[in-house]
């Protein structure tokens, strides 16, 4: 109780500016959608309904994908840093092509990228569509959601890649926004 009470840099918290989506903001404060006809290869079949309570960072990528490449260690640095306390880290691959729909390959990439996480195969692009592309036009489809403990969309990252760097900044701030955001979704009641 009494380090909510220090400032955020006494905390050992960053502070600093927030990363702001230049796309997809209008989705912050909505029910997330279900997520419903995955194929998921890894866990059994999952739905919003099983993780209220818990935090859930979603994040859309395909094989192939270098944004998904670089960003794959600051997801698998999350799940790690925060998957006990109440995180859950979904990666929904939505296959551009039909080579890319094998789920074998799908989980060989999985597994090569660090995903010790749930992963399904959106082979019709129904997930995809209902949480962020939904006749949109986006510039990535690799795109991150963070959603609260009661179902309610909190945070996006419009796509591209997120992780701590001194040479990329918009990645690095972006990796600290979620961060800084995983935490206090945590928290909340």
């Amino acid at each position: 109780m009494l380090a909510a009470l220090l400032p955020a840099a006494a905390r050992g918290e960053d502070s600093g500016p927030l990363w702001r989506p230049s796309e997809g903001a209008e989705l912050i404060g909505r029910p997330a959608p279900a997520l419903s006809g995955l194929t998921w290869l890894n866990s059994e079949p999952i739905g919003l309904e099983d993780l209220r309570g818990k935090v859930v960072l979603i994040r859309f990528w395909l094989v192939g994908c270098p944004y998904c490449v670089n960003t794959a260690p600051a997801l698998a640095g999350l799940y790690e840093k925060y998957g006990g306390e109440g995180l859950v880290v979904i990666g929904i691959h939505h296959p551009k092509s039909e080579r890319t729909k094998d789920d074998a390959l799908v989980l060989k990439a999985a597994k090569g990228l660090g995903f010790e996480f749930p992963i399904a195969q959106d082979r019709d692009w129904k997930v995809i569509n209902a949480y962020w592309l939904g006749g949109a036009r986006r510039s990535y489809t690799s795109s991150s959601i963070l959603i609260d403990k009661k179902g309610i969309i909190r945070f996006v990252h419009d796509g591209g890649e997120f992780y701590r760097s001194e040479d990329n900044p918009d990645a690095d701030l972006a990796y600290k926004t979620i961060d800084r955001k995983i935490r206090e979704l945590l928290a909340e009641d």
